[in-house]
């Protein structure tokens, strides 16, 4: 009776298996169908950070850099994309011997144009051109710089002005939300000798339509 059972259990299995197996391989099939139809519109949410050295017209360090800020691609192929941003960061002046004791913070209002230079699929090399508006502010403190004499601390603040540059390399899979940036190459030079020099990782998040 046992071994009549076995076998009735096993031809049972067979179909029953094959059924599920079908219905998993269609579950499969009709989520990536329905993934791949999946539209976005021509503008994302993009974000970056980075390591940098800033100098002022009192002021130098080095600090980590963030970024934030809204992306509208132009054109038919999306070479072109338009970026209003912001970024802020903190520095100190870590590794500088000949430094005054400081720590300050930048606050900076840009809009960049990105234009992908040379592009093969998802792959590109990524030129930038834009302008800003930085505010900086922080305290200089009693020591560190080396034969100078500072009669004490004191709180500072700045504002600047002037163009940024910057290349790098962008890779943006046709069918993924998500888009990623390297750019070891960013240059910002302005008024009062103002100059920030970073390299930034970022991922640039596609909106759904």
């Amino acid at each position: 009776m046992k071994i009549k059972l076995l076998k009735i259990s096993g031809t049972v299995n067979k179909p029953a298996t094959l059924f599920l197996t079908s219905i998993i391989a269609l579950l499969v099939t009709s989520n990536n169908g329905y993934s791949q139809e999946i539209e976005y519109k021509k503008n994302s949410i993009i974000t970056g950070v980075g390591l940098g050295v800033n100098e002022g017209d009192i002021e130098v360090g080095l600090g980590m850099v963030y970024s934030v800020g809204w992306q509208q691609n132009v054109g038919e192929k999306n070479r072109l994309r338009i970026n209003p941003n912001l970024t802020f960061g903190g520095f100190t002046p870590l590794i500088i011997s000949d430094a005054q004791d400081q720590f300050y913070k930048i606050t900076t209002l840009g809009l960049n144009i990105h234009y992908d230079l040379i592009k093969y699929k998802g792959v590109s090399m990524v030129t930038t051109i834009g302008g800003f508006v930085n505010y900086s502010r922080g305290l200089l403190g009693t020591g560190g710089r080396q034969n100078v004499n500072v009669s004490g601390s004191e709180y500072f603040h700045s504002i600047y002005f002037g163009g940024n540059a910057s290349i790098g390399l962008r890779i943006e899979p046709k069918e993924s939300k998500l888009a990623y940036e390297f750019r070891p190459i960013n240059v910002h030079g302005g008024n009062k000798d103002f100059v920030l020099i970073y390299i930034m990782f970022g991922i640039d998040f596609k909106l759904r339509k």
